[in-house]
């Protein structure tokens, strides 16, 4: 660890993509909790097509406002997810950690975005689209948001893995950020049996399916950020000189 302020920009850059992060949580906790239906979920798996169209019909406005705030919350995972690349590419002398993350990253940010049109699309022509169609688009949103643990989970790995297998001394974050990493992995794990089940706690409103993944990636989050942010203020930096390819 180096005390040495260094590198202002990189602070003020790391700074940045750790609010970054709690923007985005922000962001979700309003347009997915308050206003659009998402968590706690408006929507059943097992609704038919009708009540899914009822439901939609009597909550457009907030829905669509929602949609708006969900889109602006997950555009910002981009620099949250930079953030913590960029710091595990300075205590590395070949970038390979680093730029898998950035893979990862790429994807997951694809991804949630996709969540987000969903969630915009179905309120777009609710009494014009077939009923069907409009279950379809709630049915994609969560698959996305849920479904896609290897992409979500091997995220997390990719950044336990540069810490654990670090120097002593040498770690781009403290060792116990790697176990949170490892722990959410795991925790995101119960999203995939929504594949099975369109009721009970494994469906996407599912207790374990839906609440556990979706409390776990958001928590996640808000750490990596507190993280970023507590690395970036003068006196706490880890490696504020880049380690040389």
């Amino acid at each position: 660890m180096n005390g040495r302020d260094d590198d202002p920009l990189f602070r003020k850059s790391l700074t940045f993509c750790g609010w970054s992060g709690i923007a985005a949580v922000v962001l979700f906790i309003i347009g997915g909790c308050f206003l659009g239906g998402m968590l706690p979920p408006l929507l059943r798996a097992n609704d038919s097509p009708a009540e899914v169209v009822r439901k939609l019909s009597e909550n457009l406005t907030a829905i669509r406002f929602g949609s708006i705030f969900l889109m602006c919350s997950f555009a910002l995972f981009g620099p949250f997810g930079a953030g913590i690349a960029a710091q595990t590419r300075r205590a590395e002398t070949t970038p390979v950690f680093s730029y898998v993350q950035l893979v990862f990253t790429s994807c997951g940010t694809v991804i949630a975005l996709l969540v987000a049109f969903c969630w915009a699309l179905m309120v777009f022509r609710t009494p014009e689209y077939h009923p069907t169609l409009v279950q379809f688009l709630p049915d994609a949103a969560y698959f996305f948001a849920l479904f896609s643990v290897p992409c979500f989970g091997g995220w997390c790995v990719m950044i336990a893995l540069p810490i654990l297998l670090a120097e002593e001394g040498r770690e781009p974050f403290p060792r116990w950020v790697a176990y949170v990493n490892l722990w959410a992995a795991a925790l995101y794990g119960p999203g995939q049996m929504i594949l099975f089940f369109k009721d009970g706690p494994f469906s996407w409103h599912g207790v374990v399916a839906l609440w556990i993944p979706y409390l776990a990636y958001f928590g996640w989050i808000a750490i990596m950020s507190l993280v970023m942010l507590r690395i970036a203020k003068p006196g706490t930096a880890r490696y504020p000189q880049p380690v040389p390819a």
